[in-house]
């Protein structure tokens, strides 16, 4: 066996050319298999690792619980850990929202509250704050002082009158940006106040708990032993939240295990498809070199031998190069990338969290089995590359095999000829001699550009100004503010504000004077009740401008606007769906709602499903005339106003809109494009960024395979080549007949990829629409993408061809003629 090993290593040294080139192709490969997943996995760990040091570590739960229900939970072995957590009170703040809350030591742990200083309450007047707190609040102190803390009592019919307390400040909290951005405190008060203070009918508690877990456990065999503990306590199924961010950062997830096995396949794929395109037709010239061994002696096994070592010791080199690049890859990719993405979202806990584990290096996102993975495929798809030419070399007489150029024969060995010749049939002549290698090398090719051109309209589909644009409707939002169950400000009740509401025709028309504003359309809006549902729904409506939107966007069922009109038919939204899944198409119900302070009720009969955007729909639960919600009250209940701007963002009219607001009161800016623009902007600039990476190491390895079959079609054909210039064949139709090759395999890959990939990708965008995917609505074809995929392959083509063409000056035509001999 060792002049087997012998001879191959001798045909590496004699074919260096062609080995280097395949070389580089296996080479790549490896990269793409070593980076794609570690890339992957990393980002997987990275975020997992940065939710545990965030996110609280209560594995679910459960709202509204009774002090008895609680204690029976307290006393159960299904839990390993609970803690408990009662919200009682709020302080009274206009601008601000500040929960006074009490947690037991278990609730603190497990949603990682700590002090910055003092200790948690324990007597009924002591309180934990925080600057920024007391800072809202218009109050000063430190631990020790007294604190006088106007606040109002949350009852089972909501907020109740207000009170005032003196508390002293046992503890202090640290403050964030997200607390001063969102208006959002919380102060820590003990459970003698919530005893003392509060009837035991009032007090409910959130019940926070750790399930008893085995390392195989998964997230939805934990989901569902949530839902059996919260029937055995008779606690309703939607009062369960589960903290769905930790539990996958720590818990087999079966819904990523699909995910994470298609998106390997697809790498495996194209890492297998290429490097056997690039090895059969690098292989398939070595025949003949075989053959002459065939003939002195050499027996089928040693000739397989001497291939299947030839090429694995190519691989053994080039592997081993994947793989470093790869983790030198890693190692340089993840700082840079989030060191981009933290620009845009500082304020991101996760993703601070994640710059620091990155910058510390606290996270090991390069693995052994990433090695071994990588490794292997890529030596799996070496030896399924050469199974066909250890085949060929073996199997034919060593006569055919000294003949063999890997062309096809068919028929009784007759081909077709030319009176005539000239570039073009040249060019087809060669393409035909072997039309396998030209599919394979094309549909290798295609494979990569269909892939790019679907990914590529995903990405233009989902462009932030449009996805923006989807949720709001408009370029402003404005919305009456009202409050449910506040003791204090009963006016705030939608039955007192729709009496005197502050969004009539006279605070309209002033909106659309102002500098900007195109046009405005308001929307009335009826809160419904009824004993089947625990929520209130709502029934919105919309003026005849919104007629063909609405009846464009029904899925189910048929309804016109006119017949909306007439007030007894409604539209029930999709996103509704999930929240009421048993409503459906020909309902008749009957709701319940206030007219200022008479109670009334309506029969409404569900007419169609429609899917509308997120701007349209803005959590409606029902969609009708705009005149049929009016007549139903006698009051004026127009809830909100978009406001449709000849700018999408006027920093002017934004401050004059927050003015008016205020000086009409009672109404607020709810909502704005440009805010919906920042936030997808930002999420956006991760996908992008790894999209484009995955695409580029692709398309890298594609444009080699287009390299590799030229070079290898041009070093079979030399003599040929040098006989055709020796009768007249000239240097410049020579490189012409080069650039026709790469032109066909050029146009193969553009047809296959942009006819298959456009079609794939509007598949996407219509699942994207369907399921309001990153608030995709219109499609919109990736000409710029495609345009720079286009010329990409038409340069490296016609720069090959010209290269390969001037390499072959380099030799004389008796060196060529005599090539192989």
């Amino acid at each position: 066996m060792k002049t087997v090993t012998r001879t191959a290593f001798s045909n590496i040294r004699a074919n260096k050319s062609r080995n280097i080139l395949t070389g580089i192709a296996i080479f790549l490969t490896t990269l793409l298999l070593f980076v794609i997943p570690g890339v992957g996995f990393g980002v997987v760990n990275l975020e997992f690792a940065a939710v545990n040091q965030v996110y609280p570590t209560f594995h679910g739960l459960y709202r509204d619980v009774s002090p008895q229900t609680a204690q029976n939970l307290k006393a159960s072995d299904r839990l390993e850990s609970m803690g408990l957590r009662c919200d009682p009170a709020v302080m009274v703040n206009e601008t601000y929202t500040i929960s006074m809350v009490y947690l037991d030591e278990t609730c603190a742990e497990l949603n990682k509250s700590e002090l910055a200083e003092g200790h948690f309450p324990q007597k009924e007047n002591e309180i934990v704050v925080s600057e920024g707190l007391l800072k809202a609040m218009g109050l000063e102190g430190r631990i020790g002082d007294t604190i006088r803390v106007p606040y109002q009592p949350i009852t089972n019919e909501g907020l109740d009158y207000s009170r005032e307390k003196d508390f002293v400040i046992c503890g202090m909290t640290a403050d964030s940006q997200i607390n001063e951005d969102k208006k959002l405190y919380s102060a820590f008060v003990s459970e003698e106040f919530v005893k003392q203070d509060f009837p035991v009918t009032d007090i409910s508690y959130r019940v926070y708990f750790r399930l008893p877990t085995v390392s195989s456990a998964t997230t939805d065999d934990m989901e569902e032993e949530m839902k059996d503990i919260a029937a055995a306590f008779e606690i309703p199924e939607d009062s369960l939240v589960v903290n769905t961010e930790y539990l996958a950062a720590n818990y087999v997830d079966p819904s990523t295990i699909p995910m994470i096995i298609m998106i390997m396949l697809i790498v495996v794929l194209a890492g297998v498809i290429t490097i056997y395109s690039i090895y059969y037709v690098s292989m398939i010239h070595k025949v003949q070199e075989y053959g002459r061994l065939k003939a002195i002696g050499a027996t089928k096994h040693q000739i397989r031998q001497i291939v299947l070592r030839e090429g694995f010791f190519t691989a053994a080199f080039a592997i081993p190069a994947g793989l470093l690049a790869g983790t030198a890859t890693l190692e340089g990719v993840f700082p840079l990338m989030y060191k981009i993405i933290n620009a845009d979202k500082k304020e991101d806990m996760v993703i601070t969290a994640i710059s620091e584990i990155v910058k510390n290096h606290k996270v090991q996102y390069l693995h052994a089995w990433l090695y071994f993975l990588a490794a292997g495929v890529a030596l799996m798809t070496v030896y399924l590359s050469l199974l066909k030419p250890m085949k060929i070399a073996a199997r034919i007489s060593p006569i055919e095999a000294l003949r063999y150029n890997g062309e096809g024969r068919k028929g009784k060995g007759t081909r077709k000829g030319y009176e005539y010749l000239n570039l073009f049939r040249l060019t087809c002549s060669n393409l035909s001699r072997n039309k396998k290698r030209t599919v394979i090398t094309i549909v290798s090719m295609a494979i990569t550009g269909v892939f790019f051109v679907t990914v590529s309209a995903g990405l233009s589909c989902a462009a932030p100004r449009e996805s923006a644009a989807s949720s709001i409707d408009g370029q402003y939002y404005l919305s009456v503010i009202t409050e449910s169950g506040n003791k204090e400000h009963p006016e705030l009740e939608w039955s007192q504000v729709q009496q005197n509401n502050p969004l009539t025709p006279e605070f309209i028309r002033g909106i659309e004077s102002l500098d900007g504003v195109e046009k405005t359309e308001v929307k009335p809006c009826i809160p419904l009740k009824n004993k089947k549902f625990e929520e209130q729904l709502s029934l919105v409506g919309y003026s005849e401008n919104y007629a063909e939107i609405l009846e464009k966007g029904i899925v189910e069922g048929k309804v016109t606007y006119e017949e909306l009109q007439k007030g007894n038919k409604v539209i029930l939204s999709k996103t509704a769906l999930h929240w009421y899944p048993e409503l459906k198409v020909g309902d008749k119900i009957t709701f319940q709602y206030s007219d200022g302070n008479v109670e009334k009720e309506k029969s409404l009969e569900i007419a169609a499903i429609g899917n509308y955007s997120e701007g349209i729909v803005n959590y409606s639960t029902f969609l009708t005339a705009k005149s049929a919600v009016n007549a139903m009250s006698q009051y004026n209940v127009n809830d909100a106003l978009s406001i449709f701007a000849d700018k999408d963002y006027d920093a002017e009219l934004e401050k004059a809109l927050v003015a008016a607001c205020e000086k009409a009161g009672g109404i607020e800016l709810a909502d704005s494009w440009q805010k919906g623009y920042e936030e997808y902007k930002t999420s956006m600039s991760f996908m992008y960024l790894s999209c484009y990476v995955f695409l580029g190491i692709l398309g890298v390895i594609c444009m080699m395979n287009m390299m590799n079959t030229m070079i290898n079609s041009i070093h079979v054909r030399k003599k040929e080549l040098g006989m055709m210039q020796a009768i007249g064949l000239s240097d410049k139709q020579l490189v012409k007949m080069l650039n026709l090759e790469g032109l066909f395999y050029t146009m193969g890959t553009l047809l296959c990829s942009v006819s298959l990939g456009s079609f794939t990708g509007y598949l996407f965008f219509l699942y994207a629409k369907e399921n309001h995917i990153m608030g995709i609505q219109y499609f919109h074809y990736p000409t710029q993408a495609i345009l720079g995929l286009i010329i990409v392959m038409i340069l490296l083509q016609v720069i090959l061809s010209t290269a390969i063409g001037k390499s072959l000056k380099k030799e004389s035509l008796m060196e060529r003629i005599r090539f192989s001999e």
